[in-house]
């Protein structure tokens, strides 16, 4: 199929559209953990065994064995190839296609440098913290509190003071000059007609893009100077709109606990991290956006919002709940005592005291917000209590439950002292203009108990090597790659193999050979296991594994020397018959061995 569009027009595409909305206009899908779960809509089943993943962007059918992504589902359904499924959810989305020229492979050369600029960058700030010129950078983070595992767990640097110490390092390791420029860490002065680097006499901490890729990086000052945080300008690979810190690291704590912490700086959600709430992210220090919202919906179904008390971070709380509820979230906001921030908090009281004040005193969006509204007001009368109702009204009328809604209605009518029969009045009016629920032709997603599996012993070795690269390594040293009869499998693992042989990290490799469309359906089955404890094997079963295999090999080693025996018995002279004697006994000497071990 010839290419006509740019890679970053499918992410692009996935991060306006989620695939549970487009699915769900389908099919009825029900909750179970971080899967959805329906009737399959390409098969006749009773059973439910259609499973979606939103942080994927993926569904498979476990009795069809459809399955794929955003653009695979599409084709499927509406009998498309892939061209038009693509054409048809950028139109949808409000992405333009640009057709895929010899400046768009130019384009997404430059990128995978300056991925690679950032990585040797990254390093280099690392060394230059444990350096003497990084010792009053040490310092500033073991006075706050912050342990050494925990600034390598989030590769936490420090940028010398020098005007360009960075640039020389990164031209001294060969990376092409155009890609230095390209990654923002260098930066233009007209005056003088040269470059300087971006970041001097700053901490610096690395941003990941979900896939684990350092896309930019954020400086903070040692001192009370200004701008006390400075990111990577806007590049090929960043924007700080489509971007969480800390998600990469968090965001398998976040789907298990179906549950995300929203802070606003770096240093809270590391602080939080370290105290073992694993499920917090900072937006950047910028104003929550849409394309972060649809990013916490991949991964989540509720975030409790952790801003400041102060006017500028109540204001900016209020902002992001109608973000974050637009996009189908459920918000709680919770703001801490004394203006202090979630860092402070934690060091004073600890995590327990933490997270018994968070689960105590959050509030939910409408809570807040009649609350806010009121402490907005200099007096409530006629006039302010009608424009608190205003405001408020859509989110009571647009809430699932009827009980909801009805303590929504008791409680702002008591906060407002007014006639409950008025709130009801201007509900109902606000009622006969939206369409309840959600989207006529979308189908409900709800809470429920299904599951589905039934897994070879060659699809559980798979996974097992995919989850785990101490048994992809074991397996490999002792038995290789090639003993899979599955030969999707052994295309599959030689595919991840080498991606690890070029330096990948596992869930790196794995995001590759997404990207890249590799191994189709069978990818897209695996990818649904690596959640599935069933489908892993323990160390024990790997093991035993192991030594069924070497001991196959063994007997049909065998096999082929007693049918060489039977030739010599007929043919053979005395020198074959001698070399014949020394090769079963090696033989026998490796099954048995295979048997002891």
């Amino acid at each position: 199929m010839t290419r006509f569009y740019d890679d970053q027009v499918l992410r692009e595409i996935e991060s306006r559209i989620g695939i549970l909305d487009v699915v769900g206009e389908t099919v009825h899908l029900t909750r179970k953990g971080n899967r959805y779960w329906g009737i399959c809509p390409f098969h006749e089943e009773k059973t439910g065994s259609f499973c979606v993943t939103p942080e994927k962007n993926m569904f498979y059918c476990f009795g069809c064995h459809a399955g794929g992504d955003l653009f695979t589902f599409v084709m499927k359904r509406d009998n498309l190839d892939f061209k038009e499924a693509v054409s048809l959810l950028a139109t949808r989305s409000g992405v333009e296609i640009k057709p895929l020229s010899p400046e768009s492979r130019y384009q997404k050369d430059k990128q995978k440098q300056v991925i690679e600029v950032n990585q040797i960058a990254s390093k280099y700030f690392m060394q230059a913290l444990t350096s003497p010129h990084g010792e009053k950078a040490l310092d500033y983070l073991l006075k706050r509190g912050i342990t050494i595992e925990t600034i390598r767990n989030f590769q936490i640097g420090y940028a010398p003071p020098a005007w360009n110490s960075l640039e020389e390092f990164l031209l001294s390791k060969a990376c092409p000059q155009q890609a230095v420029k390209f990654s923002g860490l260098i930066k233009r002065s007209e005056q003088y007609d040269r470059y300087y680097d971006l970041f001097r006499d700053r901490i610096i901490f690395p941003i990941h893009n979900v896939q684990g890729d350092i896309v930019g990086f954020g400086g903070r000052v040692l001192d009370n100077s200004l701008p006390k945080y400075l990111n990577t300008p806007e590049t090929e690979i960043f924007s700080k709109r489509k971007n969480l810190f800390g998600l990469y690291q968090a965001k398998d704590f976040i789907r298990q606990q179906n549950q995300l912490l929203l802070v606003e700086g770096y240093m809270d959600c590391i602080k939080l991290y370290q105290a073992g709430i694993h499920n917090s992210v900072a937006s950047l220090g910028t104003a929550l956006t849409v394309e972060q919202a649809r990013l916490m919906k991949r991964y989540t179904e509720e975030v409790i919002l952790l801003f400041d008390g102060d006017e500028a971070g109540q204001r900016e709380a209020l902002r992001a709940i109608q973000i974050m509820c637009a996009e189908g979230l459920k918000v709680w906001v919770v703001s801490l005592p004394g203006g202090k921030d979630p860092d402070e908090y934690l060091d004073l009281y600890g995590k327990e005291e933490f997270l018994r004040y968070i689960q105590n005193s959050k509030s939910d969006h409408i809570e807040f917000k009649i609350n806010r509204y009121i402490d907005m007001e200099k007096e409530l009368n006629l006039e302010t209590s009608s424009r608190i109702i205003q405001a408020i009204k859509a989110d009571i009328v647009q809430l699932p439950g009827e009980i909801e809604k009805d303590h929504y209605t008791r409680l702002l009518a008591r906060r407002l002292n007014v006639g409950e029969y008025i709130i009801r009045q201007e509900l109902k009016k606000e009622r006969n203009t939206y369409k309840e629920g959600i989207n006529k032709h979308k189908s409900e997603i709800i809470r429920d108990n299904i599951g589905y599996g039934n897994y070879s012993l060659e699809e559980k070795i798979l996974v097992s090597m995919l989850k785990n690269q101490e048994n992809f390594e074991q397996i490999r040293k002792n038995i290789g790659l090639e003993f899979f009869q599955n030969q999707d499998f052994k295309e599959l693992i030689n595919n991840y193999a080498g991606y690890l042989d070029a330096g990948e990290g596992g869930e790196q490799a794995l995001n590759r050979m997404v990207q890249t469309r590799e191994t189709g359906q069978t990818l897209t089955r695996v990818l649904f296991l690596l959640d599935d404890e069933d489908a892993v094997l323990n160390s024990i079963e790997i093991q035993n594994f192991i030594r069924r295999v070497e001991m196959k090999r063994a007997e049909h080693r065998y096999n082929k020397v007693m049918e060489q025996l039977d030739w010599l018995g007929e043919q053979g002279d005395f020198y074959s018959l001698l070399k014949f004697i020394l090769d079963i006994e090696t033989c026998l000497n490796h099954t048995r061995k295979g048997v002891i071990q």
